[in-house]
């Protein structure tokens, strides 16, 4: 496992190979101070150099050093003056990349909507603090790079997918993005914002296939020597969080019974995953095909494909159109290379947070 840490520091970011014990030794020098970021290995998120425990008790120390050298010496008039007033109404100074950004911490709580800056950036938002990257072709670390993108450039959240962020320039283009090249905005408020922002940029964390089963169909009647490589899908998706979730992608992974992969199938579901609930997975039929199947029949080869829908979208569409209850079934079909399933696994790959749907305590945030 990569023991690399990112430092943002001033205008400059680095890699620190040797762990947090180097990080500790940087801490006791002096070379690291508790307002720096740090990204921890195969995080996500970014954080303050004093949120890590074992970095706190190293500044508390230098802190409990500092506050008796000034007792000692008495109070510094100077510092009192313009720096200290400085103090008491800038809380904070993020340096990201060449520029600087300053805000109020207190300001951040209350408004956590956007930060002070030229048309101000929203929680929703990302700053790039790498240079020479770009937005990528396709999700992966072998993607070729489509649009690059300049250190400190502003990019809007579309969606998550593994170590990937999906983004949007302020020209329209959209793209993959290592998320260790991008610092979230959200990342530099104070815990409220990260608990109602977190779910926008790991939502994946907050959403999981339950009660997962699954069948093969039997042979088409009057043809039973035909095996069936079609298998049915029945789970549900349960949503922990406070936004509703839409964008959804599946990976099937088959298995044998010695547990070894044979083959993987990825499924794109449409419609929401509303929030703090559960909704199922069904499919909406052609017609030709529901009235194929009423007549016991498969659909043909160059029938359309079926809609994979979340229930709860279905349901809201039934309400208007009635009808189309004749043309629903439960779970979705995939065509597998696969003879026969011994196990599945249903994992959630891709997924997007609507930015629309916030809590109630805060609904004056917008999101990109």
């Amino acid at each position: 496992m990569s023991t690399q840490w990112n430092v943002t520091q001033g205008d400059n970011q680095f890699v620190v190979t040797g762990g947090l014990a180097e990080l500790k030794n940087m801490a006791r020098r002096g070379d690291l101070g508790p307002g720096d970021m740090i990204q921890p290995p195969g995080a996500a998120d970014w954080m303050y150099a004093s949120e890590i425990p074992e970095l706190q008790v190293i500044f508390s120390k230098h802190k409990e050093v500092d506050d008796d050298a000034e007792a000692a010496n008495g109070p510094n008039y100077l510092l009192m003056g313009i720096g200290g007033a400085l103090a008491l109404l800038f809380l904070g100074v993020v340096v990201i990349g060449g520029g600087v950004a300053l805000y109020f911490a207190s300001q951040m709580t209350e408004t956590p909507g956007a930060l002070i800056g030229e048309g101000g950036l929203s929680y929703s938002q990302m700053i790039v603090t790498s240079a020479g990257t770009g937005l990528r072709a396709e999700p992966s670390d072998g993607g070729s790079i489509k649009t690059p993108v300049a250190k400190d450039e502003v990019l809007e959240l579309l969606a998550k997918r593994s170590s990937f962020y999906k983004a949007r320039t302020k020209g329209g283009a959209e793209g993959w993005i290592p998320i260790n090249q991008v610092l979230p905005m959200y990342q530099l408020g104070g815990n409220e914002v990260k608990d109602e922002f977190d779910p926008l940029y790991n939502p994946d964390r907050y959403v999981e296939v339950s009660n997962a089963r699954w069948m093969q169909l039997p042979p088409e009647k009057g043809k039973p020597e035909q095996e069936s490589n079609t298998t049915v899908f029945l789970l549900a998706i349960s949503n922990s969080s406070q936004y509703a979730m839409t964008d959804l992608r599946l990976v099937v992974t088959i298995k044998d019974a010695q547990g070894h992969e044979l083959e993987k199938v990825e499924v794109a579901v449409e419609g929401e995953i509303p929030p703090l609930t559960d909704t199922m997975v069904g499919s909406l039929l052609p017609e030709e095909d529901a009235k194929a199947r009423g007549k016991g029949k498969k659909k043909a080869p160059d029938a359309a494909p079926a809609r994979i829908l979340t229930t709860a979208t279905y349901e809201e569409m039934a309400s208007t159109e009635p009808e189309l209850a004749l043309r629903w079934m439960d779970g979705f079909e995939v065509e597998m290379a696969t003879q026969e399933v011994m196990n599945a696994k249903l994992d959630v790959v891709e997924l997007r947070a609507v930015p629309a749907e916030l809590p109630k305590k805060s609904g004056k945030h917008k999101g990109g």
